[in-house]
């Protein structure tokens, strides 16, 4: 069995090796070439600037050729040397609210792993519901989708359960980087989070705006019952595929949790969250803040009516991060807060580079030029669909923004509809549920970046994962067209 798994770990050591050779060769053979082709009518030189740069970051990323923080950095770089960004908005990305979320996010998670709170939450979790790996992995699975109801915003989803999460893994002994659990963990909170954000209309605010496209160029008013109805059986079974998938890409190597507690002493989880006791002064100040945040997360679209101004999703999770701090209401400082600034970098690199992409219009001209391409005459209907499914959900690739991409995807396929002679609707909507589809890299969206800073598992897995799961979501959507959106008539 050692022998067994030495030859693994040696085989896996040999594949990394070669991915770190070629990693620096060929991103530098991707920007060569796409610095030095003839600009394609359309796309500016900016474009073509930002477009190389970030194509070259992504094989560094995934062959981690080079450490992500390093990569980032050259991210930074280039994009001032070849044109991509201008130096201002580039240096400017740090002062983003996903940056200062973060920041907080791992404050709160400091103070609510200090307080002792996050590991009785995460001790009751598990030995309520998941007392194997799976359960634990379900369980929190279940608690995400349900957290989508209620909190209307996936990154603040994230930085609520991030804390819960690290401590999970904790109990479990999963080690970042090594263990599959900790891979499952996370990058399951991704998938989960980003999916059934899109069978429910009200969790982020760019289906909202995605409906109104659709009611302004269309003239169909879809309702939040509707919405849920067409998108709801989707999310779910995409959920399960990802589930099924992440046990073949990263089996389990554990069934159980550690049982031995600080101590030493093998105790069942049960008897490891009696031992607590009760909850100590530091625990209950953690408990008022983490409420506090939750509610003003859950109110996000109430503030104005209730405290006469709007307070920001990162706005929010600063207060929180500062209650953690101040003298007499919290009891953290600042030498025990644990932020992992080489990932803050990487972040802030990782951004830029996608923002870029909007910023310079080379996103815009590459979803525009795809379907440009489309010939309309006697294209079987199904056929378009599927072409359309592919771009719409494949399409966040290049975007960061989940605005920006409603803003050009809704508005282009109800024009395709209507060229092609079918209902629109039967375009636009399930265009409209491909929106959160933003789980194959960091950059691509605020929660990405949340529980890729955790470390427990690299581009790579996210990126594989990610295209595999999305690619049995765009063939659901192809046995929907002949089944479930007749029944709902939207064929």
């Amino acid at each position: 069995m050692s022998i067994s798994r030495e030859k693994k770990s040696s085989d896996s050591n040999l594949k990394l090796n070669w991915m770190n050779i070629l990693g620096i060769p060929g991103a530098l053979l991707i920007f060569g070439l796409l610095m030095t082709m003839k600009t394609p009518v359309g796309m500016t030189f900016q474009g073509k600037g930002a477009l190389a740069t970030f194509l070259m970051a992504l094989v560094l990323w995934v062959t981690q050729a080079i450490p992500t923080y390093a990569s980032a950095l050259l991210v930074i770089v280039m994009l001032a040397l070849v044109g991509g960004w201008d130096q201002n908005s580039i240096f400017s990305v740090f002062g983003y609210d996903v940056i200062w979320l973060m920041l907080s996010a791992f404050i709160i998670t400091s103070g609510m792993e200090k307080s002792g709170f996050a590991k009785r939450l995460a001790l009751f979790v598990v030995s309520k519901f998941g007392k194997t790996a799976k359960g634990a992995l379900i369980a929190l699975i279940f608690v995400n989708f349900l957290l989508a109801f209620v909190i209307p915003s996936t990154t603040a989803r994230a930085a609520l359960l991030l804390p819960i999460t690290l401590m999970i893994c904790k109990i479990y002994n999963a080690v970042p980087g090594e263990s599959n659990f900790g891979r499952q963990m996370m990058l399951q909170e991704v998938h989960v989070n980003n999916i059934s954000t899109s069978g429910i209309l009200t969790a982020t605010a760019a289906q909202i705006m995605a409906i109104g496209y659709i009611k302004d160029l269309a003239g169909i008013n879809i309702t939040w019952g509707k919405w849920f109805i067409a998108g709801m059986p989707i999310a779910i079974l995409t959920m399960i595929a990802s589930f099924i998938i992440a046990q073949f890409l990263f089996p389990l190597e554990l069934k159980k949790p550690v049982l031995n507690n600080e101590k030493g002493e093998e105790k069942s989880l049960e008897e490891q969250y009696k031992e607590l006791g009760k909850m100590s002064k530091n625990e209950v100040k953690a408990l008022i803040i983490f409420t506090i945040t939750v509610f003003l997360w859950c109110t996000d679209g109430y503030h104005t009516s209730l405290f006469g101004i709007k307070i920001s999703l990162a706005m929010v999770a600063v207060i929180s991060a500062l209650l953690f701090y101040l003298p007499y209401i919290g009891f953290l400082n600042w030498k025990e807060t644990k932020i992992p600034w080489d990932l803050m970098i990487f972040s802030c690199g990782a951004y830029a580079g996608g923002l870029a992409l909007d910023a310079s219009g080379v996103a815009a001209f590459l979803l525009n030029k795809i379907f440009s391409t489309l010939d309309l005459a006697g294209m079987n209907s199904f056929v378009l669909y599927m072409i359309v499914m592919f771009v719409a959900s494949f399409s966040h690739m290049v975007f960061t923004s989940k605005t920006v991409r409603t803003v050009i995807l809704i508005p282009t396929t109800i024009t395709l509809a209507n060229a092609a002679g079918v209902n629109p609707l039967l375009f636009a909507l399930p265009a409209s549920l491909t929106i959160c589809d933003s789980i194959t890299l960091p950059p691509h969206c605020k929660p990405n970046l949340i529980f890729y800073s955790t470390d427990y598992f690299n581009i790579k897995n996210q990126l594989v994962y990610g295209l595999l799961v999305l690619f049995i979501k765009w063939l659901i959507f192809g046995v929907c067209y002949f089944t479930w959106f007749r029944i709902i008539d939207l064929v």
